[in-house]
């Protein structure tokens, strides 16, 4: 057996393509990560796992608020991760000359 498939059975998790069926394609993983609905329980190289209920509560948020709140959500995310890169500087180094 499979170590993905132990983690499966043992945790409750959905692969990236059953994420992407649950929630409605591959767009809608994406914007639903970028919003913070969901996040990865584990991620690596070689797998990428999801919560199976914490999916489920995001597919029925989806629905209750609607797509738009979705998009609107994750822009706001990226947005102010956008911000919060400009705001950073790289500290100044003295040379004690």
């Amino acid at each position: 057996m499979k170590y993905s498939t132990i983690l499966l059975e043992r945790r409750r998790a959905a692969t990236i393509e059953e994420a992407e069926r649950i929630l409605g394609g591959e767009g809608m993983l994406r914007l639903a990560k970028e919003a913070g609905w969901i996040k990865a329980k584990i991620q690596s190289k070689r797998i990428t796992l999801f919560d199976y209920d914490e999916l489920l509560s995001c597919w029925k948020k989806i629905c209750a608020e609607g797509y738009e709140s979705l998009r609107e959500s994750a822009l706001k995310n990226r947005h102010s991760t956008q911000n919060d890169q400009s705001n950073f500087q790289m500290p100044l180094r003295s040379h004690g000359h």
